[in-house]
């Protein structure tokens, strides 16, 4: 059990560091060759933060622990929702962009409930996945043409050093920091997929429980710095773009493409519990974002609360 906790601790670590290291190079290189900040926000950033939930949910999807890999996603959702965004309101409140109740969280709750009616099924197969993975990269194209200063302001938070041409020497040196990272999130992702099956198997509690709780909030430790840094510097824009993003791109991006290359299984047994919260995670923020268009902090303590009353549910489920 102990060296099962220190593999997925390694892992997860090894992760972050993968996908830190990823999206800046990728972002530094793309942007001397040319790419504009709009593009590397909406592509290189995007893709690359939510790089610990993608690997992951591959690497168990493809062991045949897609139990691990479909809690990882609902777990990280219900972590961004309630715990993330929890932590951010309660440091500063925080206003709702308009943009955000116009385009991202109507097509968040358009993907959380695609994925919940897809579920019904017992399985995201190749068909869906690649489904879901179309309605992503038609998000991101129709993003780029509907409000590109988000992605501008994404890839500006991520990558502070200014475009510009690269000597040789710094394309190698970011070449190479680019194949630490994939290589940090492809060995990251190993440790933490056995580490986690391991704790799951030694404890009696099921995969599904620990990738809502353990995996899930590794994976989600970006959007939790990221987010909460954001709240202190009053940036709400990116505080709640993160998550919402984040949110988008784990459903149609996680589950789509690992579901494309290896069918993933949606236990019925979920339904019980774990997909209402997700629903109820995602309605809950649409209707605080749209009540006042403010977060209070009062709000981000219940948000928190919930959170803690929903892992315990989940954690009493797993080791039913």
């Amino acid at each position: 059990m102990a060296l099962d906790a220190v593999l997925t601790i390694a892992g997860l670590g090894l992760l972050l560091a993968g996908a830190w290291l990823l999206v800046r190079s990728a972002s530094r290189l793309a942007m001397a060759f040319g790419l504009s900040p709009v593009i590397v926000g909406a592509t290189v950033v995007a893709f690359g933060t939510s790089a610990p939930e993608f690997v992951v949910g591959l690497a168990a999807g493809i062991g045949g622990s897609g139990d691990l890999a479909v809690g990882s996603v609902f777990g990280s959702n219900i972590t961004n929702v309630a715990l993330v965004l929890g932590i951010a309101a309660v440091i500063r409140p925080m206003d709702v962009h308009p943009r955000l109740l116009r385009w991202e969280m109507p097509v968040l709750l358009a993907a959380t409930a695609a994925v919940a009616g897809l579920g019904l099924t017992g399985t995201i197969g190749h068909g869906a996945g690649a489904l879901l993975f179309v309605a992503l990269v038609a998000f991101v194209g129709l993003s780029l043409w509907l409000q590109p200063d988000a992605a501008e302001t994404l890839a500006a938070d991520h990558v502070p050093e200014a475009a510009g041409k690269l000597e040789r020497r710094g394309l190698a040196g970011h070449s190479a920091l680019l194949v630490l990272g994939v290589g940090g999130l492809a060995l990251g992702s190993e440790l933490a997929v056995n580490g986690a099956t391991g704790i799951a198997g030694r404890a009696g509690i099921s995969e599904v429980a620990i990738g809502v709780t353990v995996v899930a909030i590794g994976t989600s430790m970006p959007e939790i710095v990221t987010t909460a840094v954001a709240a202190l510097r009053g940036n709400h824009d990116i505080a709640l773009g993160n998550v919402v993003g984040s949110n988008v791109f784990n459903l149609l991006g996680v589950l789509g493409l690992t579901g494309a290359v290896a069918t993933l299984p949606i236990d019925g047994a979920l339904y019980r519990f774990e997909v209402p919260a997700l629903a109820v995670s995602t309605i809950v923020l649409f209707a605080l974002s749209w009540s006042d268009t403010r977060i209070t902090r009062w709000e981000g303590a219940v948000l928190l609360a919930a959170y803690i009353a929903s892992v315990s549910v989940v954690l009493v489920r797993g080791a039913m």
